[in-house]
C-alpha cells in the first residue's frame, strides 16, 4: 500500500487564465477556486512569470506555490550563446519561485535537417542546462512531446536523451504517448527510473468535447482525433498509472493538464476530485 506523504496536486497556470476568461472572472478568483478544489501548486509557462515580485505575491496570497516552469527552445538551430542566455533566465526564474523541476522543450527536427546533427546539438545544450541547474538544486526534464518532429516524442526517442544527457529527468506526460500510438504503461516501465515529474493528461474520442470553433481536437498518428477531457474520464487509463506511480514510491507531484478544455473551471474541479480519490484509495 502507498504510505509516503500525500503528493501535491498542481494545475497549469494557462488553464487559470483561460478559465478566468471563460467565466468572466479575474485570474485571482480562478486561483482561489483552484485552491478550494484541492490544488496547492502551479505549472507555469516561463513568460507568465516575468513580473516576479507581483506574480509571487499573488500566488502566495492564494496559498499556491510553483511546482515546475516550462519553456520552448530551439537548441538544434540557434546559436549556443543565445540558448545559454535563455537557460539562465529560465533557471533563475524557477529558483526565485522555488520550483524544483523545469521542463525544456528543446526544439524540433525540420525536413531538411540532418537528424543526428540537430539532435546532437539539442543534447549538447541540455547537458549545459543540467550542469547549470545543479547550483539551484533544480532538475531539468524532458517530456514525451506530442509532435512527430520532436525526436523525444516516443519512449525510444526519450531513452536516447536520458542515456546521453547526464542528470536529465523525465516529465511523464500520461496522455502524450497516445499521439504516437504507444501504450503509456509500457512507456512508463521503460522510463520509470528517470521520472522526476508527472503531467496527468487524459484523452477522449468524444467529439462533443470539441470547442465552438473545433480547434481543440488533435489527430494521433493514425488520424483519429483526440479531445481534452477531465483527468480520469478518458481512455488513457489514468487510475492505473497513478496507482503504479505511487506503488513504485514516486515522491514528486502531479500536474493536471487539459489544454483546450471548453470549460476549464469544471474540468479543473472534476480532475482534482478524480485524482484525489485515486490517491486516497492508496493511502
Amino acid at each position: 500500500m502507498y504510505a509516503p506523504k500525500f503528493p501535491q496536486l498542481n494545475i497549469f497556470l494557462e488553464h487559470i487564465f483561460e478559465g478566468a476568461e471563460q467565466q468572466s472572472i479575474t485570474p485571482e478568483k480562478m486561483l482561489t477556486y483552484a485552491k478550494e478544489a484541492g490544488y496547492d501548486g502551479l505549472e507555469c509557462d516561463l513568460w507568465r512569470l516575468s513580473e516576479k515580485q507581483e506574480t509571487k505575491k499573488l500566488f502566495d496570497s492564494c496559498g499556491l506555490s510553483v511546482s515546475s516552469v516550462y519553456n520552448m527552445y530551439d537548441f538544434g538551430h540557434e546559436d549556443i550563446s543565445l540558448s545559454k542566455e535563455k537557460i539562465y533566465t529560465h533557471l533563475e526564474t524557477a529558483a526565485y519561485f522555488g520550483a524544483k523541476t523545469v521542463l525544456a522543450v528543446p526544439g524540433f527536427i525540420n525536413p531538411e535537417d540532418n537528424f543526428d546533427t540537430v539532435r546532437g546539438r539539442m543534447a549538447e545544450s541540455l547537458c549545459y542546462m543540467c550542469e547549470s541547474a545543479e547550483k539551484y538544486d533544480i532538475t531539468v526534464t524532458l517530456e514525451d512531446f506530442d509532435d512527430n518532429s520532436a525526436p523525444y516524442s516516443t519512449s525510444d526517442g526519450l531513452l536516447w536523451f536520458m542515456e546521453n544527457v547526464k542528470g536529465l529527468g523525465f516529465t511523464f506526460d500520461t496522455g502524450n504517448f497516445a499521439y504516437s500510438l504507444e501504450n503509456a504503461e509500457d512507456a512508463y516501465i521503460k522510463l520509470r527510473k528517470y521520472i522526476s515529474h508527472v503531467h496527468l493528461k487524459d484523452r477522449s474520442r468524444d467529439s462533443s468535447r470539441a470547442n465552438a470553433d473545433n480547434t481543440n481536437g488533435m489527430p494521433d498518428l493514425s488520424g483519429r482525433v483526440m479531445y481534452p477531457c477531465e483527468v480520469g474520464n478518458g481512455y488513457i487509463g489514468i487510475e492505473g498509472l497513478v496507482k503504479k506511480l505511487l506503488n513504485d514510491d514516486y515522491n514528486g507531484s502531479f500536474s493536471i493538464e487539459h489544454f483546450g478544455a471548453n470549460d476549464q473551471l469544471m474540468y479543473m474541479k472534476k480532475s482534482a476530485e478524480n485524482v484525489l480519490r485515486m490517491i486516497k484509495e492508496m493511502s
